[in-house]
């Protein structure tokens, strides 16, 4: 055989093996189709068993509502350009007012929710659902009983376990809010809070969202609005809380200023009443002493005066302005649909029925044979 026979015979033995590997990698759909129709009983039961655990979980679920809330708060700014026209028309064109250092910037948000003090704060806010028969406080709504298996099973072992109930952890149940050493329910609560309230913050643009998730739309919208409140009190509180104290200090110091101020003026009257006409160094020494502290005091006052003045602007201006981009709405659908909780499940049945009828029930038979083979030969 010459070289071009030679390799004829052998492209041809290679082509023979690539049709080989491909008939035994291909998979016969004719033999499974068959094999789900021998056993075509097995899938439409299979299918039918997960369907009705679909539709119990569908019906049973509990429905959640998400309402949301979309903001864009007002970032930190220098303080110093706004008021230094103010501060050089008052006379003190040398003194500098700093800027705000504001430790509180928008990344802080979710933190700032998710604090066990601010969720504490809304335990007692009222919720109403009038349609529902629902007027209550949040931390009464959380901790109402519902109806489900674990709520008739406690029917009927409450009264039998409160025989051995201690007094102690009655009374505990009655503790009013300690932020310090929360008791388990309101530390159960908070927890409970902290997954229905979700914050998102864009740190580019400072754009807040507020979601919160819970299993009734008119409390889920009006909770997402008053955690919306809460946090725009916090945070200008936060923001204005050392101007308010230089206020609160400016006028304390102005008062006192004055106080001394209407004692110097009245002292110098006096002097000035009683000593008319009088041309002894000792009394005119006296007399300008007084006058000079009368002229301190006054100056003094005013100066107080206007500082104060200065702090009530700083105040305006340290408070920042809040957008409300998308304010809190009543959900009209709820976020988990119960038709796709019964297609997922009748799914799961149907490919596990059909698993196990094409290649579950093979597998199966060669594992028992296998071990029947091992234990033959023990």
């Amino acid at each position: 055989m010459n070289k071009e026979e030679i390799k004829q015979v052998l492209q041809e033995i290679e082509k023979e093996k690539r049709v080989e590997a491909v008939e035994e990698t291909s998979i016969d759909w004719q033999d499974l189709f068959t094999k789900a129709w021998r056993g075509k009983r097995f899938i439409i039961i299979g299918t039918a068993v997960f369907m009705i655990l679909g539709l119990i979980s569908a019906l049973t679920m509990t429905r959640l509502y998400t309402s949301k809330v979309t903001l864009v708060p007002e970032l930190g700014k220098s303080t110093s350009s706004s008021l230094s026209s103010l501060s050089s028309m008052l006379g003190f064109g040398g003194m500098t007012m700093g800027s705000t250092a504001d430790a509180y910037n928008v990344t802080v948000y979710p933190e700032v929710v998710a604090s066990t003090p601010f969720v504490a704060n809304m335990f007692d806010m009222r919720v109403k659902d009038p349609k529902n028969g629902i007027d209550t406080t949040l931390i009464g709504y959380l901790t109402r009983e519902r109806f489900s298996i674990g709520a008739v099973v406690g029917y009927v072992t409450k009264p039998i376990f409160s025989l051995f109930a201690n007094s102690e952890e009655e009374e505990a149940k009655d503790k009013k809010l300690n932020l310090f050493h929360l008791t388990k329910e309101q530390d159960r609560i908070v927890k409970t809070m902290n997954k229905a309230i979700q914050v998102d913050v864009d740190k580019k643009t400072g754009e807040t969202t507020i979601q919160v998730t819970m299993d009734n739309p008119i409390i889920a919208a009006t909770v997402a609005d008053t955690v919306c409140k809460h946090l725009r009190e916090y945070i200008v509180d936060y923001r204005t809380r050392k101007a308010r104290e230089d206020l609160q200090n400016y006028n304390k110091i102005a008062d006192e200023s004055y106080q001394r101020y209407l004692k110097a003026t009245k002292a110098y009257a006096y002097y000035q009443d009683h000593n008319r006409g009088l041309i002894l160094n000792a009394v005119i020494s006296e007399g300008n002493r007084l006058s000079n502290e009368v002229q301190i005091a006054s100056q003094l006052y005013q100066q107080m005066k206007l500082q104060a003045e200065m702090a009530r602007g700083k105040v305006i201006d340290e408070k920042p302005v809040f957008a409300i981009i998308q304010p809190a709405s009543v959900p009209l659908l709820p976020q988990n649909s119960r038709a796709k909780v019964l297609i997922i499940w009748t799914f799961i049945g149907f490919v596990l029925s059909c698993a196990w009828v094409l290649y579950g029930k093979e597998y199966w038979q060669k594992g028992k044979n296998m071990l029947n083979e091992i234990k033959s030969k023990g």
